[in-house]
């Protein structure tokens, strides 16, 4: 693993107009460690990075994948939920039996993702 890229990846998304300190800030606050010792890691200037650093920048991205996917799980629900309103006002053909189907995969989808792992 790239720790530099971890740890600039914590603060992701971010924009074109942000400050590169801001992101930084950002990166060091989620994985606990200090602003100095963040920028010395992302711009590779760190001369040793220890295994307790590199653990929490991992779990701390860890903590980030998992937040995001779930919050990706909500919106497909949602845009599933809006598509079949949609198709039962204007679609006399429209089974919501299939999105019902759908809907069961995305609950155990998420039961998945909220199991302790």
């Amino acid at each position: 693993m790239d720790i530099a890229k971890a740890l600039k990846a914590l603060s992701e998304p971010h924009s074109r107009e942000e400050k590169m300190i801001t992101i930084i800030e950002r990166s060091a606050q989620l994985a606990g460690l200090s602003y100095s010792r963040a920028y010395e890691i992302i711009y590779r200037r760190a001369r040793r990075i220890e295994p307790a650093e590199i653990a929490r920048i991992s779990e701390a991205l860890d903590r980030k994948n998992q937040r995001d996917a779930r919050h990706e799980l909500q919106e497909l629900q949602v845009r599933i939920a809006r598509l079949e309103q949609y198709f039962i006002q204007t679609d006399e053909n429209f089974h919501s039996e299939d999105i019902s189907k759908l809907g069961e995969v995305l609950r155990s989808l998420e039961r998945g993702l909220s199991r302790p792992g």
